[in-house]
């Protein structure tokens, strides 16, 4: 039987398996072969790889109609997400326990995001152009620096040496008025040369996103438009060298309620435009055991707030990179990996609007430059696999790092092999940490880690199923406590354990996960001029249990995909003061191939209506569909 797409999207937790779908045992030894490059920088088989890593591929984002990247992730083992409302609104990912702040997101292979929140803009980077997303669980800070303690997210355009000419064109609507367009094309430039393009309009007349308590007196609806873009372009020199850029541009506008109008007591609503790019060029060398690639990369992240006839704040980021890095063959069992990276950020373009004063104001220290280098190796003997980093930030506002990670895998038979893996990372304090108007701490120390795992995966006949267990202790974890404006840090503990399966049972596929996770973090609850008072509390908007099921069918041209989701309790608060109900979730997607050229699909989200909250008064969609009809030529 052949697994349907969305399979592979929900639990692709087996190196082994292939990622968001299920396959016969008789196809399984190419699946094997999937190649994955952000675990370790390396190109490697995902089967040999020793970190949990999942891929999602650009013909199960379509076939899914999944429309964010956070539509990408929640579906995936170790993921939780929150979002502040609906599509465009503001989301946040929990990898493993982890906030947004302890993941990376990288655009191939670069690093993309914001300095002064500390994370990515993860509902607005576009899926345009996207070949494949490939997630690493676990901390990386050794292979990719600050901040990559609980995960990277490595989102690929790269499509290659093009050979053929390919287009295609799709359009959609759904609920809310929701309304997508959307057409890419490929192909060749002469004998040695390629392109790719696409371009993508999506909006929705969207709905309320706080929920009545929270604004009674603005039922209104908070909709969104955007427009994506996204460009390829790449040479093949000769045999040895290799040139291409790529890059991407989205502008959006997306409405939320904001402040409180003290005159009427009422929320007055805010726009907010954003404007992302990612424009990269790298040169790439490789003969005999030796390949080398220099890469230069500009990436902005910039939001701006409209308050109507009050001002509003403008936060961009830009970020410029310089990586160079070689990798070099020893011998068929081991490779070895160096390189050096220069990284310069830039807040200056910002202007905070300080309400207290009814002043505009400047970060304090508008840029920052790091100098990294580091080493990798990875080794494959028999049964045996190892691998190994470190690396050394040199930072000219929080100083020097030397982050490490090694992993180890055996194989101990045709169906059991064990993995185990220890690492360091660190997280800078994020400029809002740092300078934010009544609310930063300059203080701040940075944040530091020790995280371990251990686990097992195996492969039978009639299942394959992975277990993991992990441990980080985060020291200086920053965090709002509530007591007065500023942030305050603390030591906290994540630890838990993932559990995936994959089976068939007759001509139904079946992919099954389950993350289970503890947290202490030792939080102040005195209140303001109150002698202290420590208490163990759990991070906020993490539930202990998470579950997701995914059942997939397909028979001729038609497939189907059932896939279930399971959040359980939460706090919203820091001191565990409002709990956040757990929920159920239930998506149905039915695709049929018409002809080969045309393809229609279905989806209803949320199909039985469920109400709740993945945030304290902000609202979620409730039961909506979808359709979309593409062709290809």
């Amino acid at each position: 039987m052949k697994k349907t797409l969305l399979a592979a999207a929900v639990v692709s937790l087996l190196p082994h398996a292939p990622s968001l779908a299920l396959e016969s045992n008789s196809q399984q030894n190419e699946v094997d072969e999937t190649m994955v490059v952000t675990a370790t920088r390396f190109e490697q088989p995902k089967s040999s790889t020793i970190a949990s890593t999942d891929v999602v591929t650009k013909e199960q984002i379509e076939q899914l109609q999944l429309k964010t990247l956070t539509d990408v992730l929640k579906w995936l083992p170790g993921v939780q997400v929150s979002n502040n409302g609906g599509q465009g609104q503001s989301s946040s990912v929990f990898i493993r326990g982890h906030a947004s702040n302890h993941v990376i997101i990288l655009v191939n292979g670069v690093r993309f995001g914001s300095s002064t929140t500390g994370s990515a803009n993860f509902t607005s980077i576009p899926l345009t152009g996207v070949e494949r997303v490939e997630l690493v669980r676990g901390a990386r800070a050794a292979v990719y620096g600050a901040d990559a303690i609980g995960g990277v997210i490595n989102i690929i355009t790269d499509a290659g040496n093009i050979t053929e000419s390919s287009g295609k064109v799709s359009a959609g609507f759904g609920t809310d008025k929701y309304a997508q367009g959307n057409a890419a094309a490929s192909g060749q430039i002469g004998d040695n040369a390629w392109f790719k393009v696409g371009v993508n309009a999506e909006s929705a007349e969207g709905f309320d996103a706080t929920s009545e308590d929270y604004s009674p007196n603005q039922p209104d609806k908070d909709g969104f438009r955007r427009q994506d873009l996204s460009l390829e372009i790449g040479s093949q020199l000769n045999e040895q060298w290799r040139l291409r850029a790529n890059g991407f541009y989205h502008t959006s506008r997306s409405e939320f309620d904001g402040y409180t109008d003290f005159n009427t007591g009422s929320l007055s609503p805010i726009e907010q435009d954003t404007t992302l790019y990612n424009i990269s060029a790298q040169l790439e060398y490789a003969q005999d055991n030796l390949s080398s690639s220099l890469t230069l990369a500009n990436n902005r992240d910039e939001t701006e707030s409209l308050h109507g006839e009050f001002p509003g704040s403008t936060i961009a980021t830009d970020r410029f990179v310089a990586n160079w890095l070689s990798i070099y063959n020893v011998n068929s069992n081991v490779d070895v990996l160096g390189g050096i990276e220069y990284l310069r950020d830039s807040v200056a373009d910002s202007s905070l609007y300080n309400t207290g004063t009814g002043q505009f104001q400047n970060y304090d220290g508008e840029k920052r430059t790091n100098y990294s280098g580091y080493v990798s190796s990875i080794a494959q003997f028999d049964a045996l696999s190892l691998e190994a980093s470190l690396r050394h930030d040199d930072n000219d506002v929080y100083g020097n790092f030397t982050t490490w990670q090694a992993g180890v895998g055996y194989k101990l038979n045709n169906h059991l092999r064990l993995l185990a893996s220890a690492g360091t990372g660190f997280k800078a304090p994020t400029y809002n940490d740092l300078y934010w108007p009544d609310y930063g701490n300059s203080e701040l120390l940075p944040e530091e880690s020790l995280s371990y795992e251990a686990g097992f995966e195996a492969m039978f006949d009639i299942v394959d199923f992975r277990v993991v267990g992990f441990h980080t202790e985060v020291d200086n974890l920053i965090s709002y406590q509530g007591r007065g404006t500023e942030l305050e840090s603390s030591n906290a503990t994540i630890k838990g354990v993932e559990i995936g399966a994959n089976f068939d049972t007759g001509p139904l596929s079946h992919s099954v996960s389950v993350d289970l996770l503890d947290t202490d973090n030792p939080v102040n609850v005195a209140g303001w001029g109150e002698p202290t008072k420590i208490e163990s509390k759990d991070l906020s908007r993490r539930a202990n249990e998470a579950y997701k099921w995914l059942i997939s069918y397909e028979r001729g041209n038609a497939k189907a995909d059932l896939a279930y989701l399971y959040q359980g309790k939460r706090f919203e608060d820091t001191k565990n003061e409002v709990e956040l109900d757990s929920y159920h979730l239930f998506d149905f997607v039915l695709s049929y191939q018409v002809t080969p050229a045309l393809g229609v699909q279905g989806k209803v989200a949320n199909l039985f209506d469920e109400e709740y909250e993945t945030a304290a008064n902000y609202n979620t969609q409730r039961r909506a569909f979808y359709a979309n009809l593409n062709y290809q030529f």
